[in-house]
C-alpha cells in the first residue's frame, strides 16, 4: 500500500458505529475499535494455541479456535 493511502474511510466506520449504538462517538473511535480487535485476536490465538497443545495437536486448528472463542468473547464483552 502506498504511503498516505487510507485503509478504510474513517467517517463511514464512525457512521456505522453511531447507527448501531445510538450514541455519540468520539473522534478516534475507529482507532479504538481496531486496537480492541487486535487485542481480541491476539488473545484468541494465544488461548487456541494453549488448547491445541493441551489436546496433543501439532498446531492451532479450527477446532481449538472454536473451543476458546466463547470464553475469549466473554472476556472482551463491554
Amino acid at each position: 500500500m502506498a504511503p498516505g493511502q487510507k485503509l478504510y474511510p474513517r467517517a463511514t466506520v464512525k457512521k456505522i458505529v453511531k447507527a448501531h449504538s445510538n450514541c455519540n462517538v468520539s473522534k478516534n473511535v475507529d482507532v479504538t475499535i481496531f486496537l480492541d480487535y487486535v487485542l481480541f485476536m491476539q488473545s484468541l490465538v494465544k488461548e487456541a494455541a494453549i488448547e491445541s497443545k493441551n489436546g496433543g495437536e501439532r498446531g492451532v486448528t479450527a477446532r481449538s479456535v472454536r473451543k476458546v472463542t466463547a470464553d475469549t468473547l466473554a472476556k472482551f464483552k463491554g
